[in-house]
């Protein structure tokens, strides 16, 4: 088990070992984070937020995904941009929070469950999978895609379904990519109803 204290970025969404994410970067603390992960070439962790208490900064979900920082930019309106790519899913074992509000957590990271073939129950899924990357384009469209492995396609959904982050966080969480997809189908089924 590695056992190693990472900056934390609490989000109201979650990325998987594979997924990519765009970020907007403004708030001293995270500029000061992503500086000194370029500078030192570490990551840091993406979690998804508990509710903020009045005044207060969220506070990370138990289980998130160690990013690296692939890419970056200034934006258009000064801010700085940058892409992080998900390498492995941890829980958090302890957590802390600085003066400037950067939360910090000692991780050990998760050993990944076996992919599994993805089987035709799930064929709707795969369909609303393909709609969202078209929908959303970059920079999911210029990944691979693995429409029948059962990790890839429960990640992307999770990714990309708007969820509440407690739901996104149950997911990240699940182990098993196949019982993390018969989670999602309802949800999915939920909602096309109430359309």
């Amino acid at each position: 088990m590695d056992h190693s204290e990472y900056p934390l970025f609490p989000l109201s969404t979650v990325v998987f070992p594979g997924g990519i994410m765009s970020l907007r970067i403004f708030e001293p603390r995270y500029l000061d984070m992503v500086a000194r992960c370029m500078k030192t070439g570490t990551g840091f962790g993406v979690c998804a937020a508990q509710p903020a208490a009045e005044g207060a900064f969220s506070a990370p979900h138990a289980v998130g995904t160690r990013v690296d920082i692939v890419d970056f930019d200034r934006l258009d309106d000064g801010q700085l941009g940058i892409t992080v790519e998900g390498r492995r899913r941890f829980e958090l074992t302890a957590s802390r929070q600085a003066e400037d509000g950067l939360w910090w957590g000692e991780i050990a990271f998760i050993d990944e469950s076996a992919d599994a073939a993805c089987p035709i129950e799930f064929t709707a899924l795969k369909q609303i999978a393909a709609a969202l990357i078209e929908e959303v384009g970059l920079p999911y469209d210029k990944q691979g895609s693995d429409y029948d492995s059962a990790s890839w396609l429960s990640a992307r959904l999770t990714e990309l379904l708007p969820f509440d982050a407690a739901t996104k966080h149950d997911l990240l969480a699940t182990d098993d990519p196949l019982e993390r997809l018969r989670r999602i189908r309802p949800m999915v089924e939920i909602e096309n109803a109430r359309s």
